[in-house]
Order: structure tokens, then sequence, then C-alpha cells
């Protein structure tokens, strides 16, 4: 089940013996953990009857769903991050997941056991399966856009404010998807418009939202197409002194020319920009920058570049060439050939 079809069930009382929580979205993640408890521990007892775990042994865990609650009709356990459910192998991770998988058959009526993964758990091991057949796995993906513009929105309405759909397309785009992230960043836009200002503006989130890798990259293809190699630069020296690396930018510069190509190609065969936008799965946002981008270019020479990038990054990891070199001859490469490209 999704998250949303947990939450339902919470709510109605119809509480599962045993969990696992999975997927990348941390904040929904984490509430619906809080949801959980407040559902099944009585104020004052949270304490007695609720326990969290790391690093331990299938037999810690199963003595800890086992142990009677007190006062209530239920105890949770939550397990983080548990080893035989994470890529790799862990220390006994055939025993473990044996005596797990055998006490799943017949797990107490008075626990509410959780193994919630930071992230994704290994779909390839043995445990992960047979929680999904024995448990309830409920699956934590990012909103879609319109759950998303419905949380933004929330979000700003509990401080008094109001947020347009332009504006949450553009503060997702410029700050991720992820819903930690953009919490602190809708707090922070309701304090900077303060008092006076009744509705958060994109010039709001230009002028105060941190912008993403996505967002830098395609702020560096701007740069490029428009000729601009100083202000190229000035945007990779940015990237590399926040922590990226060159192979990474690579990666993203090839992503963003093969986008463009995909857009021009379909723009050219007579296809939309909510076609594109649907097959490739772009942020509305990023899909009508990449029309706007792929305008005046030809598709020959989005292909060329992108072949040229996939060139660079094979000779990166074949050892021919130094990371670095690498991306300096694909931003030049750009900045160069649109130079020749004929307006079209």
């Amino acid at each position: 089940m999704d998250w949303s079809e947990f939450n339902k069930a919470i709510d109605a009382g119809d509480i599962a013996p045993v969990y696992l929580f999975t997927g990348p979205e941390e904040y929904v993640k984490r509430e619906s953990l809080k949801r959980l408890r407040d559902r099944l521990l009585p104020p004052g007892l949270e304490a007695l009857n609720d326990a969290t775990l790391e690093g331990v042994t299938a037999q810690q865990i199963t003595d800890a769903a086992e142990t009677l609650p007190m006062m209530c009709e239920k105890r949770i356990v939550t397990v983080r991050d548990w080893a035989p459910l994470m890529p790799g192998k862990s220390k006994n991770e055939e025993a473990e997941a044996a005596w797990m998988s055998k006490w799943l058959d017949d797990p107490s009526p008075l626990c509410a056991l959780v193994f919630y993964m930071r992230g994704e758990a290994d779909g390839r091991k043995k445990l992960t399966a047979a929680l999904k057949k024995k448990a309830v796995c409920v699956s934590f993906d990012y909103l879609n856009d319109a759950e998303l513009a419905k949380w933004c929105k929330k979000r700003v309405v509990a401080q008094g404010k109001r947020i347009g759909p332009q504006a949450v397309n553009t503060l997702t785009f410029m700050a991720g998807r992820e819903l930690t992230r953009l919490a602190g960043e809708l707090d922070k836009l309701c304090a900077y418009a303060g008092d006076e200002a009744g509705e958060i503006t994109v010039e709001h989130i230009e002028a105060v939202v941190s912008p993403s890798l996505e967002y830098n990259v395609f702020e560096l293809m701007n740069h490029l197409l428009s000729g601009d190699m100083l202000k190229a630069q000035q945007t990779v020296n940015s990237l590399m002194q926040g922590g990226q690396n060159p192979m990474g930018i690579l990666a993203m510069l090839n992503r963003q020319l093969r986008q463009l190509a995909h857009m021009k190609c379909a723009l050219d065969g007579g296809g939309s920009v909510q076609g594109v936008q649907d097959q490739l799965k772009l942020h509305p946002y990023a899909a009508k920058q990449t029309a706007r981008q792929c305008q005046r270019l030809s598709a020959k020479w989005l292909t060329d570049m992108y072949d040229a990038g996939v060139e660079a990054d094979f000779m990166v990891k074949s050892g021919r060439l130094r990371d670095q070199d690498a991306l300096n001859r694909m931003l030049f490469s750009i900045g160069l050939a649109k130079k020749r490209e004929p307006i079209r």
C-alpha cells in the first residue's frame, strides 16, 4: 500500500502486527510513524511502550516485540535500517533472515513492529520478499504534482500565506521534491515575505531559495547556449565548491542534452511538450524550460552534442582522460559549437 492508504487504515483502527516502511520520501515516512505512535500509545505511557532498535539481532527484535505492553493494548517497536534488508552481506544474514521469517508466520498481536528503512529496502534480499508477503509493505514515494501543490498550499496557509501553481512549480524545480527540504524553504519564504505580503511569489523564491543541482545544471546549460562562458564557469565553480564532482556535473549535462534532443525530435514530429513531459517524467517547469531551450536548435546539433558527452564520459571511465579535463572539454564544445549553429 502507499502512505495515504496506510494513514487511512491507521485512522480506521486497522493496525497490522508488522510493517515494512520503504521508499525515498523521508518526511512523510516520519509523519506516518508518528501517526501510528499517536494512535497506539496513550499520552504519558509512550516511554513504557515504545522501543527503537538499531544494530540488533533477530532474537533481540522478536524479544522486544513479544514484551507485554503496559497499561495499553499494543506497544510499538521500530527497527531502523536493519542490515539483512540493506545492500551488501551482513553478519549471519541467512540465519537472521530465517529466524525472522519463521517468526513472521505468527507475529505477536500485542505489538506493531515497524522495519523502518531510510531509503529503499533491498528488493533482492529474501527477507525483503518475506516481509512483502507476510507483513504490510508501505511505499513512501515522492508526491506527485497534485499532491505536492496541495501539501505546499497547506503548509503556507497555516502561516497565513498563499502560494499559486506557478510559484509551486518554480519552488519544487529549484529546491527539489523532497519534503524535508521543502518544509524548511517554505517556512523561510513565509518569514521572508513578512506580514505585508499575503502571497509567496516567484520573485520571493528566486531571492531566497538555494537552487538544487538540477536547477544549477539547467542554468549552466542556459549560459552555454547563450555563449556566456564566464557565467558558465562561475556556475561550475559554485557547484564544485558545493561538493559536486566533475563526473556528476558531466552526467547531469549529458542528461540535459538527451532531454533536449528528445524534446526537439518530438516537437519537430508534431508532438507536444506535455507528451514529452509525461514520457520522460519531467517536472512541469523543467519540461517548459527544455522546450524553450531547444526552440532555436536543430535535432542534429543536439544529438551530436549528446554523442560528444557520452564519448567524454567513456574516455574518463576508460582512463584516457581526467574527469576535470573531460568536463572542461564538454563545456567548450557546447559553447563553441553553439556559436556555429545556425538559428532555427
